[in-house]
């Protein structure tokens, strides 16, 4: 068979795009991995599903995935033990990749931990020109040194007082995915000039303020070291895509909810399909929010409000609608990804997404047995088509750890948890 040669590129637009994997390509496809979060919580009664392979049945939330239910793993029983007496939004936000509580201003820092999504980009993001893409639809929440609601704004966190940034434009993301390495040439000139100015200062300041020039130093030498690689030749290692349409750039940031997250979805499957990175993070919004979904029929309350329906039928019945809407939106995503063809497998073939809330019970606030969905076939890691259950408070962080693990990154401990999760193969 004739290979293609994994540097070819289409070059249309002023941007660079990778092409997609081809029969034709000297290696095997990657492992991806997404992660999509709603806040809330789920209506736990219309939650969930029993059996496997054809007899696999999904209860009336899961109903927008009938189709592709032979791509899902429906696990119950997990659970953030450390995040289970956190009554609010925040920590129940900020802790689900990261399996943490988050903690108030010491000083002037946010404390959190680092989440499993940027623990695997730090391992295998040198191999793709981005180590992670993060993002939402909804701008993070200035911080307050009473509530700190900005740890309601984020799910991806690369350092404990870090939170990794979003984009909410897909316009914009589009731009990261696609530039044709111009805008990096040029910020390097710009960091070369300001890092011999930088260094020129180093020589007899304060040992703190030495500290905080040294952070610098390092943060400029790992965008040195992006922008050349970038530029530079790739490892016969390397997995390259190889032929497609070149996409089009979005024209606008739409201000209806249903096609700005379906747009933002979008980006996703283009950043996976053309190798621009393999791992993804998606917020549906804030925790806590209150979105506005009346363009459901028969929805009039917002979104947090009809989460706490106190067992309302009529206001349970709105909550449920919105809860469904975005089980639609996952399928939206994981068809698109199953219709991408790679050599005979699709793009959700050779990844995994993650779908999930840190509120189990929206009403009440638990979260002793969340709502997750596993989609995906890990690239042969993964059995699916079935429920899982599993015996009550088993830690998530077990999965997020089987995750880290599929991606080729070795954890030997993250939050609560010690070992990967059984039952997934």
């Amino acid at each position: 068979m004739k290979h293609i040669n994994r540097r070819r590129f289409l070059q249309a637009a002023g941007v660079s795009i990778g092409l997609p994997w081809l029969e034709a390509s000297e290696t095997r496809p990657p492992t991806r991995f997404a992660t999509l979060f709603f806040p809330n919580g789920v209506s736990v009664a219309e939650w969930g599903a029993t059996g496997e392979g054809p007899a696999m049945k999904l209860k009336g939330l899961l109903s927008p995935l009938e189709l592709l239910k032979h791509k899902l793993i429906v696990p119950s029983g997990l659970w953030h033990e450390r995040l289970e007496q956190r009554p609010g939004h925040d920590g129940k936000t900020s802790g689900f990749l990261t399996g943490v509580e988050n903690y108030k201003l010491e000083g002037n820092r946010l404390k959190l931990g680092v989440s499993i999504d940027q623990l695997i980009a730090r391992s295998i993001g040198n191999e793709t020109p981005l180590p992670s893409l993060c993002l939402g639809i909804k701008p993070d929440t200035t911080t307050q040194l009473d509530l700190i609601p900005i740890f309601r704004s984020y799910i991806s966190w690369a350092a404990e007082s870090q939170p990794a940034p979003k984009e909410i434009d897909p316009r914009f993301a589009f731009d990261r995915l696609f530039d044709n390495g111009e805008r990096a040439r040029r910020n390097k000139s710009i960091l070369d000039a300001v890092l011999d100015q930088a260094k020129s200062m180093r020589t007899g300041v304060s040992g703190q303020d030495g500290k905080k020039l040294d952070e610098f130093f390092e943060s400029v030498r790992d965008v040195e070291k992006r922008v050349e690689k970038a530029d530079g030749p790739a490892g016969k290692s390397r997995w390259q895509p190889a032929s497609a349409p070149a996409p089009v750039r979005p024209t606008i940031r739409p201000d209806d909810r249903e096609p700005h997250t379906r747009l933002m979805l979008d980006m996703i499957v283009l950043a996976f399909r053309m190798n621009k990175t393999r791992v993804a993070t998606f917020m549906y919004d804030n925790g806590g929010c209150t979105g506005n979904f009346s363009f459901l029929p028969g929805v009039t309350e917002e979104w947090h409000a009809a989460s706490h329906h106190r067992d309302r039928p009529e206001i349970r019945a709105q909550y449920e609608a919105i809860n469904r809407w975005h089980v639609a939106q996952l399928a939206y995503l994981l068809k698109s990804m199953d219709e991408v063809d790679e050599g005979g497998e699709s793009l959700l073939d050779h990844s995994m997404v993650l779908w999930g809330s840190g509120l189990a019970d929206g009403n009440r606030h638990t979260a002793d047995n969340l709502p997750l969905l596993f989609a995906g076939g890990g690239s042969g890691t993964l059995r699916t088509g079935r429920a899982v259950d599993y015996p009550k408070h088993t830690p998530f962080a077990r999965l997020l750890i089987s995750i880290a693990s599929r991606m080729g990154v070795r954890v030997n401990s993250f939050a609560d948890a010690t070992q990967e999760l059984s039952g997934l193969a």
